[in-house]
């Protein structure tokens, strides 16, 4: 973490971790099935002002239907959720 642009932000205690479930303003009840940094799936990801797009991909059930495609990035993601 030695370039400033990788350095946690002021909302670094925001963090979204694979495998748990978050309420989404958009979507209800969605659990967060891959956390994409660039090429490579991390566990969790923090809120941060890293030059790299954090990319998540979450469940939902939308009509009485499963729905696993969902993406957001890091950013639209943690704004659903709060």
């Amino acid at each position: 973490m030695d370039d400033p642009d990788d350095l946690p932000g002021p909302e670094a205690d925001r963090s979204v971790e694979r495998g748990e479930t978050y309420n989404h303003a958009q979507h209800g009840r969605v659990e967060v099935s891959g956390i994409w940094r660039g090429v490579n799936e991390v566990d969790s990801a923090r809120n941060t002002n890293q030059k790299e797009v954090i990319i998540v991909r979450y469940s939902a059930e939308q009509e009485g239907e499963r729905v696993d495609e969902l993406t957001d990035t890091l950013d639209e993601f943690l704004e659903a959720i709060e």
